[in-house]
């Protein structure tokens, strides 16, 4: 079980991606080359690839350690009018993202109300360390806010995370939630956990530390160390049996105002990546901007060269989603579900539409 029956739509569920259907078929007549490829639902922007942590699972540790010299935040004018831009466009959303802690670019303070307040829907992944009161204020305008925790124990935070945060960051939620309560807000808050060999032991004391904190959301999936891009690239040999009560203790704690997301759909039996589409076909659901300003393919192969879209709609783009090989070039894909969607119920028509 991934989740309880009473919350089975929630925004972890990829079968929200059915909900895009009429912004399928318009991507799948792009690209047989009859018609215009739409505007993203969403963008994925990285206004800073740096970070205070230094996780080692993480998925951009490529260019966070290993290329030191690509570090480089936007100004506050480029983000401005990034905003203009996508909102004229007509994007329904943007999440300040990942390649780094984008709270570490200080220019990004003031722009998440600037692009609300264009139209659109914000939503932020951080790992919570620096939230201060007038940050907190701000960011509870957001659709939702992920916080990286991992762990509610320090000793295990720090050996996973590379800092002792742990503690800070326990408060900064508290102080999160304490705030959304004042403020009247409706933002989610959800803290986030990877399972790990390192965090296996500690995720159910995890989860009951963040329901008492008073947070709406606790997300728990398997990490991927599988990424071609990886130093130590491997497979893990979970225990999955073990795992699994682990999952269900964590189920047990559900209230009304307290949900659990065991999200493993994107794997197979093992938590090991498990590709079931062909193509990328979904990808251009959402729009990858990285810190040096250019656009890729997706959220999984930041500042990628092989992956950088060189114009929105253009042939080279088209050219670009059918011709990677998710089996050969791409690990754990975030939106696996989107493609097997596209495939086998807009291309195939699997689900007879017509027959409700």
């Amino acid at each position: 079980m991934e989740w309880a029956n009473v919350s089975k739509y929630n925004s972890f569920n990829s079968y929200k991606g059915l909900t895009y259907y009429d912004h399928y078929q318009k991507i799948g007549a792009w690209l047989k080359n009859e018609g215009r490829l739409p505007a993203p639902i969403e963008a994925s922007l990285d206004p800073m690839n740096a970070c205070n942590d230094i996780c080692y699972y993480c998925n951009s540790q490529c260019y966070l350690r290993d290329h030191p010299s690509k570090l480089q935040q936007w100004d506050r004018q480029f983000i401005a009018d990034t905003l203009v831009r996508l909102a004229d466009w007509g994007v329904g959303a943007f999440c300040w993202g990942g390649g780094g802690e984008s709270l570490m670019n200080r220019n990004i303070r003031g722009m998440t109300k600037f692009g609300i307040d264009l139209g659109m829907e914000c939503a932020i992944i951080t790992n919570g360390a620096l939230l201060d009161d007038e940050l907190i204020d701000e960011l509870l305008l957001c659709r939702w806010i992920g916080i990286s925790l991992d762990s509610c124990v320090p000793q295990v935070y720090e050996v996973v995370r590379g800092r002792d945060d742990c503690v800070k960051v326990l408060s900064n939620i508290a102080k999160l939630v304490k705030r959304k309560a004042e403020l009247k807000s409706k933002t989610d808050i959800c803290a986030k956990v990877l399972i790990l060999p390192e965090t296996i032991d500690t995720i159910a004391e995890t989860c009951q530390v963040v329901k008492q904190l008073g947070v709406q959301d606790f997300h728990v999936r398997p990490v991927d160390l599988e990424r071609n891009d990886f130093k130590v690239a491997q497979r893990l040999n979970l225990d999955i049996p073990k795992i699994q009560g682990i999952f269900e203790e964590c189920h047990a704690m559900e209230t009304p105002t307290f949900h659990v997301y065991t999200v493993t759909h994107k794997y197979n039996n093992d938590f090991h990546v498990e590709h079931k589409f062909k193509k990328c076909l979904a990808s251009p659901l959402v729009m990858q901007i990285c810190t040096d300003k250019k656009t890729y393919l997706c959220v999984d192969h930041r500042l990628d060269p092989r992956f950088e879209v060189k114009g929105w709609g253009s042939a080279q783009h088209r050219e670009l989603v059918l011709g990677v090989n998710p089996d050969k070039e791409c690990g754990k894909c975030t939106w696996s579900e989107y493609n097997r969607q596209m495939e086998e119920c807009v291309t195939e028509d699997r689900l007879c539409r017509n027959f409700p």
